[in-house]
C-alpha cells in the first residue's frame, strides 16, 4: 500500500522513525550530496595532503611535476619500488641538473674571487700569514728592485739567489708576484710556508741561505706588532737556539754578507757593488733605521723568562704584585736532563717505538705541567707559555699534545690567537726538511 504524503511536507520536523515510515517526505539536500558522492567515490579519490619531510629540501612545483611523472613511469608494471633510491635520484638529478656539482663550482668561484681580491693589496700578507710587515720590510724590497731596474719581481728574487745565494722568501714572494700564479692552498699551508722545524710562532722567516738551514726572520712577541721589530737568526740543522742579529732588514742583509755568505774572488766584486748601492740608497732616501742594540735593550726590559731557545718570552707583568709570570718549579738545566732521556734511550726523531720512554718522561713532566696550569689559573699566563715553548724546542713529537695543552690556553688568555693557529698548523706537519716552500707542493703535485 503506497504511503501518504506528509501534510507538512518540507516543513515537517519529525524525526520519529514510525512517522517517517508511514508518510512520504521530500528528499533533503544532504541526502542528494551523499548520493552523488557515493556514485563517484570509485571514480576519483580526494587528494591527500602531503606531509613535508624536514630532512629533504622543498621541491618547486615544476620539479614536483617532473618527479610525479618519473614516479608514474617507473611504477608502471612494478609491484615494489625502492622509494628512497628513487627520491634520491629525482632530487639529485631533476631535469638533468647536478645541484651538488653546481654548488661546488659556486663555492670554488667565491674562494677564487676572494683570493684574487686579496692579491690586489698587502692585505694578502695579513690574511694568509696572520701578521703585518714593518716599514723597513717594504723599503728593503724597494732597494732590492732598484738593483735591477725594469726587472720583474721574479727576476729580482733570482738575482739575489744567484749572486749571493740568498732567498728572499715569504712576504717577499708575495711582493714579487709568485702567489698570483700559484694554486690556492689550505690556510695551514700558508702558515707553514718557510717555517723551519724549530721556529716558534713568534718568528717569521724572510731570508734563507739557499740549501741550508740558516734563516733570518722578524720576531714578534705579539702578533699585532709591525714596527721596530728585531730580526733573529737560526740554523735549523744545528738546533733550536735563536740569536738576535739586526734591528731591520738592511742590517740583517749586511750581517748575512759578512757572517753567513762565503765570498770568493769571483763574487767579491758583486758583493762590493751591492754594499755600495745599499749605502747610496739609504743616504739618498734619508732612511732612518732602528739599530739592533737599542731595540734589544728595549725588549730585554720586558722579557720575563729566557726559555731554551734563548730569545725569551714577553708577557704583561704587574711589577708590584708580579702577576703575569712565576718561574717553573724546575730549572732549565733540570728540564733539559728530563728531555735528554729520549736521547739516552735512543728514541727516534719521529717518536716511534718509544712508548715506555714517553711514559717515563711524562711521569717527570706531569708535576711541572700541573704547576704551570695552576699558575695560569691564577693569572700567571707566562709560566704555561714558557713550558710550552721549552717543550716545543725539544723537537719531540711525542710531546706535541702536551705542548698544545699549554700553548693554546696561554696564547688565548694573552689574546694572541694568531699564534694558536700558527702553532697548530706547524705541529700538524712539522718537517725537518729544508724544502719548506708552499711552491714545492705544486711541484710534487705536477711530478
Amino acid at each position: 500500500m503506497p504511503k501518504q504524503d506528509c501534510k507538512y511536507w518540507e516543513k515537517c520536523y519529525q524525526k520519529n522513525e514510525a512517522h517517517l515510515d508511514k508518510y512520504n517526505h521530500p528528499p533533503k539536500e544532504d541526502d542528494c550530496a551523499a548520493t552523488s558522492t557515493s556514485e563517484h567515490e570509485n571514480e576519483k579519490e580526494a587528494p591527500k595532503r602531503k606531509t613535508p619531510n624536514p630532512h629533504l629540501p622543498e621541491t618547486p612545483a615544476a620539479e614536483e611535476n617532473s618527479s610525479s611523472t618519473l614516479n608514474n613511469a617507473l611504477t608502471d608494471g612494478r609491484t615494489e619500488i625502492d622509494t628512497t633510491e628513487l627520491r634520491a635520484e629525482v632530487l639529485g638529478n631533476i631535469a638533468g641538473k647536478n645541484y651538488m656539482e653546481i654548488l661546488a663550482k659556486r663555492i670554488k668561484f667565491s674562494v677564487k674571487s676572494e683570493y684574487e681580491e686579496l692579491l690586489s693589496s698587502n692585505e694578502f700578507i695579513r690574511h694568509k700569514f696572520l701578521v703585518e710587515m714593518p716599514p723597513d720590510f717594504y723599503v728593503f724590497w724597494k732597494f732590492a728592485c732598484s738593483l735591477k731596474k725594469d726587472n720583474t719581481g721574479e727576476q729580482v728574487l733570482q738575482y739575489f739567489e744567484t749572486q749571493v745565494q740568498l732567498q728572499l722568501v715569504g712576504p717577499f714572494e708575495f711582493l714579487a708576484g709568485r702567489f698570483h700564479k700559484a694554486k690556492i692552498r689550505e690556510p695551514g699551508d700558508y702558515l707553514r710556508h718557510w717555517r723551519f722545524y724549530y721556529d716558534p710562532p713568534e718568528f717569521q722567516t724572510i731570508f734563507v741561505r739557499r740549501d741550508t738551514g740558516v734563516h733570518y726572520g722578524y720576531w714578534r712577541d705579539v702578533p699585532q706588532e709591525h714596527d721596530c721589530l728585531l730580526i733573529a737568526r737560526n740554523d735549523a740543522t744545528k738546533g733550536y737556539k735563536f740569536e738576535f742579529i739586526a734591528g731591520n732588514a738592511f742590517e740583517a742583509f749586511l750581517y748575512y754578507i759578512e757572517k753567513d755568505y762565503k765570498t770568493t774572488p769571483f763574487t767579491a766584486g758583486v758583493v762590493a757593488n751591492i754594499r755600495k748601492s745599499l749605502q747610496k740608497f739609504i743616504n739618498e732616501n734619508e732612511i732612518k733605521l732602528e739599530k739592533l742594540e737599542s731595540l734589544r735593550k728595549r725588549r730585554n726590559a720586558k722579557v720575563v723568562a729566557k726559555t731554551l731557545h734563548e730569545a725569551g718570552i714577553v708577557v704583561p707583568l704587574e711589577h708590584k704584585t708580579e702577576l703575569g709570570y712565576r718561574p717553573l718549579i724546575i730549572s732549565d738545566l733540570e728540564l733539559k736532563k728530563i728531555l735528554d732521556l729520549f736521547v739516552k734511550a735512543g728514541a727516534t726523531d719521529d717518536g716511534t717505538g718509544s712508548e715506555s720512554i714517553k711514559a717515563a718522561v711524562m711521569e717527570k713532566l706531569q708535576p711541572v705541567a700541573t704547576a704551570a696550569n695552576i699558575a695560569m689559573d691564577e693569572c700567571d699566563f707566562g709560566t704555561a707559555l714558557e713550558l710550552g715553548i721549552d717543550l716545543f724546542c725539544s723537537g719531540r713529537r711525542e710531546l706535541h699534545s702536551l705542548v698544545q695543552s699549554l700553548l693554546v690556553p696561554a696564547y688565548s688568555l694573552l689574546k694572541r690567537p694568531q699564534f694558536i693557529a700558527i702553532s697548530k698548523a706547524h705541529m700538524e706537519q712539522r718537517d725537518k726538511s729544508l724544502k719548506l716552500s708552499i711552491f714545492e707542493l705544486d711541484k710534487e703535485m705536477n711530478a
